[in-house]
């Protein structure tokens, strides 16, 4: 069974039509809003792309850094795993954990994290 287009191809599908047939045509007063529509399909269409393996390998070095064993978040779990973990992360921050030797891992942790998240919704930022 073909399931083309999926859901990728329809967006950059979408895109390209919002952009090259749309946008020309709008007022100016609609223009931005149509670009920022634009934009949001394209970070959608990267992240999309990008699978789960980024958010995988975050889940995986937040737990290294509180000291905890990776588990395999259920499907669909990932995002709201992530998330309490993150906030551990940012109380243990917050509360000195990081002030000495494990502060580098953590900062290695940031930066990382940042760049990734900046390759999908920015990334002429991180080239």
């Amino acid at each position: 069974m073909n399931d083309r287009p999926d859901a990728r191809n329809l967006l950059q599908t979408a895109r390209g039509a919002l952009v090259a047939d749309l946008l020309p045509a709008l007022p100016e007063a609609l223009r931005y809003t149509a670009l920022m529509i634009a934009n949001a399909m394209a970070i959608a269409q990267r992240e999309i792309e990008a699978g789960d393996a980024r958010l995988r390998d975050e889940h995986d070095r937040v737990c290294s850094l509180l000291g905890e064993r990776p588990r395999t978040p259920a499907a669909g779990a990932l995002h709201g795993v992530l998330e309490d973990y993150n906030r551990r992360l940012a109380r243990a921050i917050r509360a000195g954990r990081f002030d000495g030797k494990e502060r580098a891992a953590m900062l290695d942790h940031l930066q990382r994290t940042t760049t990734e998240k900046l390759g999908v919704s920015n990334p002429k930022l991180v080239k």
